[in-house]
């Protein structure tokens, strides 16, 4: 029965990844982990980080993980848009001066 499980897991993750938050069907009374995009095992109780800049809650609920980034900004027509994945940061500098962040007109999917 776990494998049947961990592979509906799988396979509803990668399709809703962008979709704001996900959450896995709900795990068997006897399962104590979670399995995560990444394929790590979670204990239930735990949160964590994934290295998609996601923010996940193992439960006796199941799994559920949330986008913590944006999907995209708006910025103006001399700033560039700059994604920081080691740091989970989105944000805007200037062109022809990129230690200059921009201002974020709007924000949105999250």
């Amino acid at each position: 029965m776990v494998p049947a499980v961990l592979l509906v897991v799988l396979c509803i993750l990668p399709s809703m990844a962008h979709a704001g938050c996900l959450s896995s069907p709900k795990a068997p009374e006897w399962a104590r982990v979670c399995r995560d995009e990444d394929n790590s095992l979670h204990e239930v109780g735990t949160t964590w980080r994934t290295e998609h800049c996601m923010d996940c809650t193992c439960s006796a609920s199941g799994l559920r993980c949330c986008d913590i980034l944006p999907t995209s900004i708006s910025v103006s027509d001399d700033c560039i848009e700059v994604y920081d994945k080691a740091n989970c940061r989105r944000y805007a500098v200037k062109k022809n001066d990129q230690s200059t962040e921009c201002e974020i007109r709007a924000a949105s999917g999250k």
